[in-house]
């Protein structure tokens, strides 16, 4: 086997370092195999970028031939277990399901379980028509982000290239590593998209979602890790994703509202007042002042500022059951749905990924 490191700072790719990686304590990866069938394929390349004492490397590990699956393997295993964090483009589905499949063929206890996956690729995934893509290849998201390749192949055909390799043509080896080397680094170009990743993987130390009221809009923000390059990835009319923010904007109300009872068989309305109230009360007023609440009489009244919600309250109680939100109504509107100005203060920080998803695509039961 054949282990070949470089500094990237030293490479051609040294200002894809100006691209922070925001998982720390991470390791990118990407596989190159003889076919899909992890049962009877196998890995003959892996390629790993990494940071160590305030250095990026890129490391890559190569089967010379066929019986250096093993080496490889047990070079890898032992090498991932270091990081905290597991960076891939659909390796869910592919590159660590393979090498888990290798390693067991070898019979190998495997260290990759101990790191957390990050998949790129299921961060890009529903952002795909804000990028305007036909596909979600590795090498079309690249180009997104303004990272250029050069490499010529494509995976299934350095497959071919690999089998003449092994004839004993050391000259293809600069075509098998320079197809993973690009992979490596168009993965780790990715992190230009990171805004998109924090709806999946949320930051442990994320910051507080500030909230602002200006007339009729509360615009609520969540800040991003520094980063040197300012872009914009949304300019949705109500949000906006840059690389420095997550931004939000949502209607304002200042008036009265109603709220409705859901048990509403329990509650007597009284016509004069414009309200209703519980049958444990009712019992003290005069059957002409009362009559039996329906559906639509069920309410009380409350003069307050509100938020109108992109959620409907069965839409938040399937994401968060544990939550009772007090929703209210504007007769005028009834399909929308307002929160009370200090309720939303205290639950913005929980609400603000499933209101921005929402508005950026519509909730589907």
């Amino acid at each position: 086997m054949k282990v070949i490191t470089q500094r990237i700072e030293e490479t051609k790719y040294a200002p894809l370092l100006q691209r922070p990686s925001y998982f720390q304590d991470c390791c990118y990866i990407d596989i190159e195999t003889t076919g899909f069938d992890r049962r009877h394929h196998s890995i003959y390349l892996i390629g790993l970028v990494y940071c160590q004492d305030n250095i990026w490397y890129l490391t890559q590990c190569l089967c010379e031939k066929k019986e250096d699956e093993y080496e490889l393997l047990f070079w890898i295993n032992a090498h991932v277990k270091k990081f905290r964090f597991l960076i891939h483009y659909n390796g869910n589905s592919f590159d660590l399901p393979f090498i888990h499949a290798r390693l067991s063929f070898y019979r190998i206890d495997e260290n990759l379980s101990q790191c957390t996956s990050i998949d790129y690729y299921q961060g890009i995934k529903s952002f795909k028509h804000l990028l305007g893509v036909d596909d979600l290849k590795l090498k079309t998201i690249e180009r997104c982000s303004g990272y250029q390749r050069i490499d010529p192949f494509d995976g299934g055909q350095l497959i071919q290239v690999y089998k003449a390799y092994l004839q004993g043509d050391s000259s293809l080896e600069p075509a098998l590593l320079g197809h993973n080397e690009e992979d490596m680094m168009g993965l780790y170009a990715l992190n230009s998209f990171y805004p998109f990743f924090t709806f999946i993987y949320p930051l442990e130390d994320a910051p507080h979602i500030a909230c602002n009221l200006d007339g009729d809009i509360c615009t609520m923000t969540q800040s991003l890790p520094n980063n040197p390059h300012h872009y914009t990835l949304s300019d949705h009319p109500f949000v906006t994703i840059t690389s420095q923010a997550i931004t939000c904007k949502l209607p304002v109300y200042t008036g009265t509202l109603k709220y409705f009872y859901d048990d509403y068989k329990d509650y007597y309305y009284l016509p004069m007042e414009d309200y209703a109230i519980h049958q444990s009360v009712a019992c003290y007023v005069h059957t002409s002042h009362k009559k039996k609440a329906t559906k639509k009489t069920a309410y009380i009244k409350k003069e307050d500022i509100y938020i109108r919600c992109p959620l409907s309250p069965k839409e938040i109680t399937q994401l968060y059951p544990e939550l009772q939100i007090p929703f209210f109504y504007d007769d005028a509107h009834k399909h929308h749905g307002y929160i009370q100005l200090d309720t939303f203060n205290s639950l913005c920080s929980i609400l603000f990924v499933p209101f921005v998803r929402q508005l950026l695509y519509p909730y589907k039961d």
